[in-house]
């Protein structure tokens, strides 16, 4: 959640690591645990790729806008739109799941018309075998008012996980 709100997000020493112990200036981190807990440091690898926009289509982790627009409590989820001047390769939509199994066929706003391409699910297996790995995709939208947007679709997310789609 860190990596896509604005502000200077930060990693804390062995936070890449799932480093259990509190922050000691005096213990090096233990670099050799990369090996170990190599899905954990490509999942913070390709936040950081999405947050500079290095692949130019998430422009909109680097502004400063947010407009949280979508709030479910009973089913725990959050969806919130970040751009810097909008548009194609500036908006994006951050979904997160905070309840304890997966959600599909939910329905969401998207700021745009069009294939919303799924660039990051915190869920997949690729960032660690104890992940439930929940089938999550593009998604296309409708012309049909939600959440304050014109356009909605259907997504489908895992338990505890976050989704990035851009377009």
């Amino acid at each position: 959640m860190v990596f896509t709100a604005p502000g200077i997000p930060m990693l804390f020493q062995g936070q890449e690591f799932l480093e259990g112990n509190w922050f000691r200036d005096t213990v090096p981190v233990d670099w050799d645990q990369r090996d170990e807990f190599h899905g954990i440091v490509r999942l913070y690898r390709d936040l950081i790729r999405l947050r500079l926009n290095r692949d130019g289509f998430t422009r909109g982790l680097c502004g400063q806008f947010t407009r949280v627009y979508h709030l479910h409590d009973e089913r725990k989820l959050l969806a919130y739109h970040r751009w810097d001047k909008g548009g194609p390769a500036d908006d994006v939509v951050v979904v997160a799941n905070f309840l304890n199994e997966p959600q599909d066929g939910y329905v969401i706003g998207f700021p745009a018309a069009g294939t919303w391409k799924l660039r990051f699910n915190s869920d997949w297996q690729g960032y660690s075998k104890d992940f439930e790995g929940h089938w999550s995709s593009d998604v296309v939208t409708e012309l049909r008012e939600y959440d304050g947007f014109p356009f909605r679709a259907a997504l489908s997310i895992g338990p505890y996980s976050v989704l990035i789609f851009s377009q």
